[in-house]
C-alpha cells in the first residue's frame, strides 16, 4: 500500500472532553452531488467513539509545511481532550475544529457508518467547506512525506 501516494489530512471532532483529532490518509471523495466523502477510523481510536456518538466530523487537508501536525495527530493522547492543545485552529461554521494553515477544510455530518473489520467507514455529507489555498499539499508516499507543486 506504500506505493499509493495519498494526501494527508487531519480528521477532527468535538466530544465531551473537548476537541480531538487524528491524522488520516484513508479519506476519499465519494460523490459531488450530493457532496459525500468517506473516512476510515479504527474502532480503538478515541475519534471513532466521538464521531459515532456525535455524528459529526471535520477534515483539514494539510499543506506541505504542516508535516509536524501530521506527526502530532498520528500519536495517541493520554487525555483526548488535550489533542489540540498548542495547535492553532479555528471553529467551522458549526463549531468543529479546522486547523489553521490547512489548504482546505470540510465539515461533515455522518450519513452512514459501515463496519469494516476493526475499522468503521464513515460516509459524511459535506455541510460546509473552506479553501482551497494556493499552498502545496502534504503527500505521503512509500512511508515518507513529500510535497508537490
Amino acid at each position: 500500500m506504500g506505493t499509493w501516494a495519498t494526501g494527508v489530512s487531519v480528521v477532527t471532532c468535538l466530544g465531551p472532553q473537548g476537541p480531538h483529532g487524528m491524522t488520516a490518509n484513508a479519506f476519499l471523495s465519494v460523490s459531488l452531488e450530493p457532496p459525500l466523502v468517506l473516512i476510515s477510523i479504527g474502532r480503538d481510536n478515541d475519534s471513532h467513539t466521538i464521531i459515532r456518538d456525535t455524528r459529526r466530523f471535520a477534515v483539514s487537508f494539510l499543506a506541505a509545511a504542516q508535516r509536524d501536525l501530521s506527526v502530532h495527530f498520528a500519536r495517541r493522547f493520554k487525555d483526548p481532550g488535550q489533542a489540540l492543545a498548542g495547535v492553532a485552529w479555528s471553529h467551522s461554521p458549526d463549531g468543529l475544529p479546522w486547523l489553521d494553515g490547512a489548504i482546505g477544510h470540510l465539515e461533515c455530518a455522518v450519513q452512514d457508518a459501515i463496519a469494516a473489520q476493526d475499522h468503521t467507514l464513515f460516509l459524511g455529507r459535506v455541510l460546509h467547506l473552506d479553501g482551497p489555498s494556493d499552498a502545496a499539499p502534504l503527500v505521503y508516499f512509500r512511508s515518507r512525506y513529500a510535497s508537490i507543486g
